[in-house]
């Protein structure tokens, strides 16, 4: 017994654009159908629906009108100023636009209450439109609804669009909300200058009255300071200049008294004897002391001469001494009369250093008076010289907003008036159309996708070494029987296709299953063989014929036994009768030779099943059963057995065990893979040899599945089909 053929191991789920092409071609008209619809129901929601016609008006917004009288713009702000400022202001216009009160004066410049043909009544009965304007419409927000503002973008240009049933109206109403708008503008700038030139009024007269007040309180403070000739800051000015020269003189003063202090203490100290004569010249420059100096240096001179000729008492050195003497008194009475002058002369700078220190101290005094009181003249000049510029200031816009309060200048301009429209804009006829094809495009791709998803059936090799791993064997296409003989019988046409048609594309997909089957274990290939499918109507029955055909072809020798003894179908393929065989066999009633029958292919031979046992599954567990099988396998090279269903009774399950493989014929687009799991789950649970699986009945006329290549068999034997049986 040759080990289980196992597919390999299943890989990661890749995308694969072939397989969703596949899909596609599949449920091509489920997509169809689902894109026609979705066209058809939106051309016809769309053509029902009301044209509306859309008329649009230019306007130009600058930030602020023209200032005939100069800059106004501080009287009522206009929005300029940095690009957010800026922004925000056309954004709040663009909604003044549209407000309740731009709407308003539209309705009552058009006179749109009670207007039929504004409502759309007027082609109405009477009667309906009576009933119409008794519900008493909210015309302001009937117009509202139909402006819209389209800003024109890197311009301050903007366009006024207008929606309406009618494109007269839609133009009216297009003109009519510009020029409200216009004049809502002009009004306003009107209110607010006005309102402001009032505010401004009022603040001028309180002004005046608080400039009045504080330049009196001035006044009586300069006349309570008698400063009336000259200003408080001229008075600071000269109070501090004489400090400044008061300050310098009695420096000067000072320096000259301090110079005169020490002449007088030098003089004192020679006429004392503490100096020297030599220093004489530092205390005067008077010239007779300077000659009476010099001739005592003289006499002073010759004194001592004589000093080193004579004695002191002779009479030479005696006259000379007087002299010295006489000198000298004569140089101490002239530093007297010196002395006494520079002492007059230092007693009269230190009286006037006196006199200056005593001015300068009530000079401060007066300086400290007025800056005291320089304070509060500077607080009742400042509040003064305030008053009177806020005063004037305010006086004279007061006098530019009430001037401007007259002007018909305006910063809204209408452009271009609106054109009536001769082409709906609503609704969008191929704007829909194309989204309803795309939309309906997708979603019969998404139904496709779907219904696939929901379609569990196994189609292809993917779907069983994926799903259900197991080997894939192969295909069957679906044999197509073209105008057959009146009374023949199909199911034996079918069964015997290959004989008829050994050159056609099933001939050659059958022979490609042999093959697989056989090189699954190209040294010990499987002699006794189970045909099996998990479910009724799957073609298993087919297959085992067609099967034992190509191995009989190949040169084996072959023998079809039927173990469906529930409902038997091997003899009446072949024509026999339900007399003598398989259970006839195993029961002893009749011996090997008499059961076995030969067919018209050469090596391949049948048993039928013989009479229908009440309890097959008692009689295939039989010793019997056994022994004929290995009588069987003896004698032949191949043993195939077509048994009933796996998941409809358990016959298959006794007969997969005692098996060299097991062959599952699974029905394409038909059979589900839940149930093909659980039948390839039970055979593995009895440690079943299983093979592979057969996907059988795939339409090769259809690329429903990818198997592409069987179209080349088709192609290729397609002229040949009638051609005599043979191989």
């Amino acid at each position: 017994m040759q080990e289980e053929h196992r597919p390999p191991e299943p890989q990661e789920p890749q995308i694969d654009l072939r397989e969703y092409w596949n899909i596609l071609l599949k449920r091509r008209w489920t997509i169809v159908a689902v894109f026609v619809a979705a066209v058809t129901l939106v051309t016809i929601y769309t053509l029902r629906q009301k044209k509306i016609y859309e008329a649009k008006a230019s306007v130009i917004i600058e930030l602020m009108a023209p200032q005939v009288l100069g800059n106004v713009r501080e009287v009522y702000n206009l929005g300029a100023g940095s690009y957010w400022s800026n922004k925000e202001y056309y954004e709040t216009q663009y909604k003044v636009i549209t407000s309740r009160a731009v709407a308003l004066r539209v309705v009552q410049l058009l006179k749109l209450e009670g207007n039929k043909s504004f409502l759309g009544i007027d082609k109405l009965p009477p009667e309906e439109q009576k009933r119409a304007l008794e519900v008493a419409p909210d015309y302001v927000e009937l117009v509202r609804a139909a402006i819209s503002v389209e800003p024109v973008k890197d311009s301050r240009m903007a366009y006024v669009k207008a929606r309406h049933e009618d494109p007269k109206w839609s133009k009216r109403l297009a003109d009519a909300t510009v020029n409200a708008y216009r004049d809502y503008n002009l009004q306003t700038r009107r209110e607010i200058t006005l309102e402001a030139a009032g505010w401004l009024a009022d603040q001028a007269k309180e002004l005046k009255v608080r400039m009045e007040e504080s330049e009196n309180a001035l006044q009586q403070f300069k006349e309570d300071l008698k400063v009336l000739s000259v200003s408080m800051e001229d008075r600071q000015n000269i109070t501090s200049q004489r400090l400044v020269d008061l300050n310098q003189t009695l420096n000067q003063t000072q320096a000259q008294r301090i110079a005169l202090e020490a002449r007088r203490k030098l003089v004192l100290d020679i006429r004392e004897n503490k100096q020297p004569l030599e220093a004489i010249e530092k205390i005067s420059e008077n010239q007779l002391i300077r000659q009476l100096k010099e001739s005592y240096f003289r006499l002073k001179e010759q004194q001592a001469e004589l000093g080193s000729k004579y004695l002191p008492d002779h009479p030479k050195y005696k006259a000379v001494e007087e002299k010295v003497l006489e000198v000298k008194r004569n140089i101490d009475r002239e530093m007297g009369n010196a002395l006494a002058a520079i002492e007059g002369e230092y007693q009269t700078k230190l009286e006037a250093e006196r006199g200056l220190q005593r001015e300068l101290t009530k000079i401060k005094a007066e300086a400290l008076e007025i800056n005291k009181h320089a304070l509060d003249y500077s607080r009742l000049k400042r509040v003064s010289d305030n008053n009177e510029a806020l005063y004037k200031l305010v006086l004279s816009r007061q006098k530019e907003a009430t001037l401007a309060a007259h002007q018909e200048t305006n910063n809204v301009y209408k452009l271009d008036a609106a054109v009536e429209p001769t082409v709906p804009v609503y609704p969008r006829v191929n704007l829909n159309l194309l989204l309803a094809a795309v939309v309906g495009l997708l979603l019969g791709v998404g139904l496709a996708f779907f219904l696939e998803y929901l379609d569990n059936t196994v189609k292809s090799q993917e779907d069983l070494e994926r799903q259900l791993q197991v080997a894939f064997l192969g295909i069957v296409p679906s044999i197509k029987l073209e105008s057959p003989p009146e009374g023949a019988e199909v199911v034996r046409l079918r069964d015997h296709y290959l004989i008829s048609h050994p050159k056609s594309n099933v001939a050659e997909a059958c022979r490609t299953v042999r093959t697989n089957i056989l090189f699954l274990a190209p040294e010990n290939p499987p002699r006794k063989l189970l045909v099996t499918s998990p479910s009724p109507q799957e073609g298993k029955s087919t297959v085992c014929i067609n099967l034992g055909i190509t191995m009989a072809q190949s040169g084996s020798r072959v023998v079809l036994v039927d173990t469906d003894m529930r409902r038997p179908r091997l003899h009446k393929t072949f024509g026999l009768k339900t007399g003598a065989g398989v259970t006839t066999a195993i029961l002893g009633e009749a011996e090997l030779e008499q059961v076995v029958h030969h067919t018209d292919v050469p090596g391949l031979d049948v048993i039928p099943c013989g009479p229908v046992p009440p309890n097959p599954t008692e009689l295939i567990h039989t010793e019997r059963f056994r022994r004929f099988l290995e009588a069987l396998a003896a004698r032949y090279d191949r043993v195939i057995f077509d048994s009933p269903p796996v998941l409809a009774v358990a016959d298959p399950l006794i007969l997969a065990s005692l098996m060299d493989g097991v062959v599952l014929v699974i029905k394409s687009a038909q059979t589900s893979r839940e149930m093909a799991r659980r039948a390839v789950r039970q055979l593995r649970d009895i440690k079943a040899k299983v093979l592979g699986a057969v996907i059988n009945d795939i339409d090769l006329s259809h690329r429903d599945y990818g198997y592409y290549y069987y179209h080349q068999y088709r192609t290729y034997y397609g002229e040949k089909e009638q051609d005599a049986p043979g191989q």
